[in-house]
């Protein structure tokens, strides 16, 4: 048996491969580098500790809870109710409701929700809605000169 004998001219082009090789082992090197940098100066995610303006924070607001309940008079539209209460217990009536129902669709809905007094901590309010599903109400209440804002889920059956 003979050796096949490698010709002289075809071992300077051995080079090509073994570039190839090096190229990409650099290039993951880098990458690897970039991933490593990015995980030592990312911290999480940041939200703003500044609270929105005419809004106080959290912790000069009155702790308060709202509890909300929808009474349909056809599949999606009817009475939205709303009772507030004060952190003892007691019926809680704020010196301005501002409300809002919101749903993320594809295409964003946001409704203005006007609220009147019914009795001491009861608001009622007529709320049309154009689709069924979960909806966020979105209640800020001031009270005091304070300002504080809770959201609360809103079941609608088709």
């Amino acid at each position: 048996m003979s050796r096949a004998r490698i010709p002289p001219d075809s071992r300077r082009d051995l080079w090509i491969p073994a570039g190839f090789v090096l190229f990409f082992i650099a290039l993951a090197g880098l990458q690897l580098w970039f991933v490593l940098l990015a995980n030592r100066s990312f911290s999480g995610l940041v939200t703003d500790p500044k609270p929105a303006s005419g809004v106080h924070a959290a912790a000069h607001a009155p702790d308060w809870s709202a509890r909300l309940a929808f009474a349909p008079d056809t599949p999606l539209a009817g009475r939205l109710s709303v009772e507030l209460k004060g952190a003892d217990g007691a019926p809680l009536t704020p010196d301005r409701l501002i409300a809002t129902a919101e749903r993320a669709t594809r295409f964003p809905q946001l409704l203005p929700i006007a609220f009147h007094a019914v009795g001491p901590g009861r608001f009622e309010a007529p709320l049309r809605l154009p689709l069924a599903g979960d909806w966020a109400v979105r209640l800020t209440l001031t009270q005091a000169g304070a300002t504080s804002e809770r959201i609360e889920t809103l079941e609608v059956a088709p």
